[in-house]
């Protein structure tokens, strides 16, 4: 491959990852209180999430066991 082509595609991932252009990974360390309470936050949020997505799931394999349960029953009662 042509050395121009290499560096424009290095040049575009950076900047879909955004990283800075030195190769220096991002800092993710809060910087403020606000940053830290703001990440517990959206850390409680997701494992809410994850609990009713779990809740979600589980009802939605009853119904549908429920419906087959059903189904085969009405077979076998034939």
């Amino acid at each position: 491959m042509d050395g121009r082509l290499i560096h424009r595609r290095r040049t575009s991932m950076r900047r879909e990852r955004r990283e800075p252009a030195d190769g220096t990974p991002l800092d993710l360390n809060p910087r403020s209180v606000y940053e830290v309470v703001t990440r517990q936050m959206l850390d409680g949020l997701s494992q809410d999430v994850q609990a009713v997505r779990g809740r979600v799931d589980a009802l939605f394999f009853l119904v549908i066991g429920s419906i087959l349960l059903d189904l085969l029953l009405r077979l076998v009662g034939r």
